[in-house]
């Protein structure tokens, strides 16, 4: 386990470092097979400032994340690898198509993922996009901020 995070005198998640420890000490107390009364409550804290840090810091819905981040991250989680999701794909070369972004997903695929790893459709389902540092995709990005409704091809 990593440095023990100091709440002497309680505070939020000032920053990514203490967010980064706060998150490792979940998964210690996570992996543990039983915990003190002390433990559930550190646990519990913890979990509420990880919550408040994520919900001012991080931006899910946005568009930001593309399903393909979405499946690599859950497949990170579960210690799987792509190749794994060959049978759920149809074959190896439709995963790396999905992957290098000349593929979208099937909706059966969307749903084979749904079961396989638990990830929620909406996730799964993207808007065709343009490429992240491009004109439209900046435009995109600035209208979703600004509650604006934009036509990345204009």
């Amino acid at each position: 386990m990593g440095a023990v995070l100091d709440f002497s005198t309680p505070h939020v998640l000032r920053n990514e470092r203490e967010y980064d420890a706060a998150v490792a000490e979940i998964d210690d107390l996570l992996d543990r097979k039983k915990l003190t009364r002390r433990e559930e409550e550190r646990l519990e804290f913890l979990t509420v400032l990880v919550q408040a840090y994520d919900e001012e810091h991080v931006r899910f819905g946005e568009g930001d994340v593309s399903p393909q981040e979405v499946v690599d991250f859950m497949l990170a989680q579960r210690g799987m690898t792509r190749a794994q999701l060959a049978p759920l794909f149809g074959g190896r070369s439709r995963v790396s198509d999905f992957f290098n972004g000349k593929r979208p997903l099937s909706m059966g695929q969307v749903q084979k993922l749904r079961a396989a790893l638990g990830i929620s459709a909406d996730l799964l389902i993207a808007a065709p996009a343009a490429p992240r540092g491009s004109r439209a995709a900046r435009k995109r990005r600035w209208a979703l901020t600004n509650g604006e409704a934009a036509d990345p091809e204009q």
